[in-house]
């Protein structure tokens, strides 16, 4: 797209102009997190689009301070983005009546014909963070404890140890017999998948003379609308602190220890269901 080679370039002029950058997973070194390397990297990442890019991504946060022509070509970017979105989701709209093969099958036939197959579409949808005006502070903390659930009746349970046949019979007759035995035919039951830790920002920023506070996911760099950088507080992953976060336990509806280990498929606790 030329509004990546064009933000690229603008960055690099804003980085001349003396505007601000902290870019932390750049290097351990200080110094280095405020660089124009660090920039460089930064925006490289932040426009990628292919697998490749996204593949060799290595600056996942930080803050890059913008200037107004800078800020609108992310605007723009954005914007392209989503609809590029909607066109996909569009194809896949016209599939919508075969079964879900084809229509990956229509979509990957799509982007072939219009020679974008080594597009990442999760990275073409993600928009770049542009942060409020005014901006006064930001700290980034990681959410250690999330994870995706999913609902499951018995009988969906039932097929899931089924299909651990292809990999071990003997594993798939034990997650047989412990559902059969322990679980009953209605009752429903929870897959828990734990998920990668995930990076949050915490921002304050001026608004009509009073300091708002927000918090928000974030995956990639944030733009700052303002030539200095705000007041920061940056946390490395606990993942590679190789710490283990001390937290208050919230009373959970599901039952701690998985009734299929090799599935991840607790039951409710009784009376939660």
């Amino acid at each position: 797209m030329d509004n990546c080679e064009q933000l690229k370039t603008l960055s690099d002029d804003d980085h001349r102009a003396n505007f601000e950058v902290y870019v932390p997973p750049f290097s351990s070194t200080e110094n280095e997190r405020y660089s124009a390397q660090a920039r460089k990297q930064a925006i490289v990442d932040a426009v990628g689009l292919t697998i490749d890019d996204t593949q060799s991504r290595q600056c996942d946060a930080g803050i890059v301070c913008a200037s107004g022509e800078t800020v609108s070509v992310v605007e723009q970017l954005n914007e392209t983005k989503a609809h590029f979105k909607e066109t996909i989701l569009n194809i896949r709209s016209l599939a919508s009546g075969k079964v879900a093969g084809s229509r990956e099958t229509v979509l990957k036939k799509a982007l072939k014909s219009a020679g974008i197959q080594t597009l990442d579409l999760r990275e073409c949808y993600r928009q770049i963070r542009v942060m409020p005006p005014a901006l006064e502070s930001i700290s980034w903390t990681w959410a250690t404890s999330h994870a995706r659930i999913q609902k499951l009746t018995f009988d969906e349970a039932v097929a899931m140890a089924e299909g651990l046949r292809d990999r071990d019979e003997e594993l798939a007759e034990t997650a047989l017999d412990i559902l059969r035995r322990r679980c009953a035919p209605d009752e429903l039951l929870v897959r828990r998948i734990n998920l990668p830790n995930q990076l949050r920002a915490n921002y304050s920023y001026l608004e009509n003379g009073k300091i708002q506070r927000k918090s928000c996911p974030i995956s990639g760099v944030v733009i700052a609308q303002q030539k200095m950088l705000p007041r920061m507080a940056w946390r490395e992953n606990p993942v590679s602190r190789k710490e283990v976060p001390i937290r208050l336990q919230r009373e959970s509806k599901i039952e701690p220890e998985p009734v299929i280990q090799s599935l991840s498929i607790h039951r409710y606790v009784r009376g939660h269901a």
